[in-house]
């Protein structure tokens, strides 16, 4: 399966490409300091071009077996975040997980709301998913206004659910479901 272009108002959301390896580094490095009380604690490799280079190859693959779908989002040359739905599974649940960060300078704009909308599209059409799941910590809520603007339900909360930044933090759980699944 080759990668995949997605088209929004403003973005190019987008599977990675050989010689994204920059960007990517470019991307965590510029935002580290925003990004890690959000995600697991960045180790040395975040910031290597190298080696975002050489997992590209394994993202492609990935993306080709069906087991995740990983997006870059675009705002001209800049790659202003990233979007993956990973944990895809097929027959019973037809699901998968989102996750999702965006660079600081460019919250507060709908564009991970513009990019999501097209990626849940994609899940549903073209992956032929019933179901995405997204978790967000309480105190984030921006990440909690988004889903719901998205028409993502909360369906539970986890107690010490993810190993952030070095901390087990709690988590909203949601989900969104296909009512046209068929």
């Amino acid at each position: 399966m080759e990668g995949v272009e997605l088209r929004t108002e403003r973005l190019m959301v987008r599977t990675p490409r050989t010689g994204d390896g920059v960007r990517y580094a470019r991307y965590y490095a510029e935002n580290c300091d925003f990004l890690q009380p959000y995600s697991p604690r960045f180790d040395a490799s975040m910031f290597a071009e190298r080696d975002w280079e050489a997992s590209i190859p394994i993202i492609q693959q990935q993306f080709a077996n069906g087991q995740a779908a990983r997006f870059c989002l675009f705002l001209g040359d800049e790659m202003a975040g990233v979007a993956n739905l990973t944990q895809i599974s097929r027959d019973p649940s037809y699901s998968c997980t989102l996750g999702y960060t965006l660079c600081e300078r460019h919250q507060g704009k709908g564009l991970m709301y513009e990019a999501l909308q097209a990626i849940v599209q994609y899940a549903f059409d073209r992956r032929h998913l019933h179901r995405i799941q997204a978790n967000y910590m309480p105190h984030n809520r921006r990440s909690g206004d988004l889903l719901r603007r998205l028409g993502f339900h909360v369906e539970g909360y986890a107690r010490d659910y993810l190993l952030i930044d070095g901390r087990w933090e709690d988590h909203v759980l949601t989900s969104l479901t296909n009512t046209d699944w068929s």
